[in-house]
């Protein structure tokens, strides 16, 4: 069987089992549906980014999350990358909110970039100035 097929069968397997009420199998729909959207979807984990820039759009949609921030290449040339996330709902259950970023905030990103090379790319950390970070599974308060 071939890995996304394999990956495919867990995702609908995980599916069933959330409908039947056994909600102690989430954490395993989750990984499955993680591991299809890196391994079978249109990111590529050998193609790692780290881009620091500004912050000018978030889009809080099904069924990913977005945000896009303008950065600045070797040549000083501005480009605008867009930048996707979990789905809002598992944002909020993993301790993010609304405005956990924002228009305007400079921040660092780790991800994984689109198999096309094109500024499309999955943000798997942000870190912010202060040293507070963002990813789908937590969301650290900033220092007060």
């Amino acid at each position: 069987m071939h890995r996304c097929d394999k990956i495919s069968a867990e995702v609908g397997h995980a599916s069933n089992v959330l409908r039947q009420g056994r909600r102690h199998h989430i954490i395993d729909f989750r990984v499955a549906h993680v591991r299809a959207s890196f391994w079978c979807g249109e990111f590529d984990v050998n193609k790692k980014v780290d881009l620091t820039g500004v912050v000018t759009k978030v889009e809080w949609t099904n069924p990913h999350a977005h945000f896009y921030m303008d950065v600045k290449d070797a040549s000083g040339n501005l480009t605008n990358w867009n930048l996707e996330l979990a789905s809002p709902n598992v944002l909020i259950r993993n301790g993010w909110r609304r405005n956990s970023i924002k228009t305007g905030d400079t921040v660092t990103v780790t991800g994984i970039r689109a198999k096309d090379n094109s500024t499309y790319a999955t943000a798997s950390v942000i870190t912010f100035p202060d040293g507070h970070k963002l990813n789908f599974l937590y969301a650290d308060e900033p220092a007060k």
